[in-house]
């Protein structure tokens, strides 16, 4: 499994820091002149956000800086819309991918973590005591060691650390344990909170409302976690059921709108509620826009459609 996670975090990183250039047969005259609409598609007809990413794309900044500077510009991307345009240049040949960006380099959020189940617990802790240039080699020593353990034997779990509860067995515990691992060394959460300051807190919760891994900005974040995993089990429950016995297929996401903020529940595979507290002074189009765009990553990672995504 290591040489697994190491695939899903070059996947989800190659992605967000590359660097775009566009043709040298072309002057930036000629792009603004001729070829800004040849995007074409729901992005061709705002004008500004174009002439704005061309502008950054000549500093020769990463995608996720991009995205990010076209937001402080007022406009509502995610890193995922900034890199559908590019691709849709690159398609027509006015631009192409010119490097990866300094991945090293950038300033990493702090995020803090915490797991249900104590195996997963174990393998991110152990991670904190490594250095980042060595914990992939050392995954591969250690991980496949805790995870045999958690075929062969039920694992025990301290009195003092919260339980995964019976009704998790639905999912089996060694692909939660192995989901939470990935999901935390895929980097794509600490690139959420970098883009995205008005989302507090994301937490992975199954079905049936068991609490599963919970990220936060802070580290004395007070949320019960068992509370607001069962409740979003049941909105998403009863939600599911209404909208289709009034025909009206699938729950797609759930948005809850509160004096204090907001609060999303989108459904992450066949097993996984994603539930989301973001701050009353979102921007609440831009949020819904990264919600969208973690959400597809994470299924990708999930669902181990790594292949797939090398060719996005």
């Amino acid at each position: 499994m290591g040489s697994e996670l190491e695939l899903i975090r070059a996947v989800v990183e190659e992605k967000l820091f590359r660097i775009y250039e566009f043709s040298p047969w072309l002057s930036k005259d000629d792009i603004l002149k001729k070829h800004l609409k040849k995007v074409g598609g729901r992005f061709k007809k705002n004008i500004e956000l174009l002439k704005d990413l061309v502008e950054l794309t000549y500093q020769g900044k990463p995608v996720i800086e991009v995205a990010k500077e076209l937001r402080v510009r007022g406009h509502r991307v995610s890193p995922e819309d900034v890199l559908e345009i590019y691709e849709r240049y690159r398609r027509k040949g006015i631009a192409r991918i010119k490097t990866i960006g300094g991945i090293e380099k950038a300033p990493k959020p702090e995020v803090f973590v915490k797991t249900a189940l104590a195996p997963a617990e174990e393998v991110v802790k152990k991670l904190k005591e490594i250095p980042e240039k060595t914990e992939f080699q050392t995954l591969k020593m250690e991980l496949e060691e805790l995870l045999t353990k958690l075929e062969e034997t039920a694992v025990p779990t301290p009195e003092t650390e919260e339980r995964v509860p019976p009704s998790a067995t639905s999912v089996a515990v060694q692909k939660i344990a192995e989901d939470i691992i990935k999901l935390r060394m895929s980097g794509i959460i600490d690139n959420l909170f970098r883009i995205d300051t008005w989302i507090e807190v994301l937490m992975l919760a199954t079905r049936e409302g068991d609490p599963l891994v919970f990220f936060s900005r802070s580290p004395d974040m007070e949320v019960n976690q068992a509370n607001l995993a069962a409740a979003s089990a049941v909105i998403l429950s009863v939600s599911k059921s209404g909208s289709e016995s009034f025909e009206k297929g699938g729950i797609r996401e759930i948005l809850i709108i509160s004096r204090g903020g907001f609060m999303m529940l989108k459904p992450i595979t066949e097993d996984y509620i994603m539930i989301v507290l973001i701050s009353r002074d979102a921007r609440i189009g831009t949020v819904i826009r990264d919600i969208s765009w973690v959400s597809k990553e994470i299924e990708t990672i999930l669902k181990g459609e790594l292949q797939k995504a090398l060719t996005v």
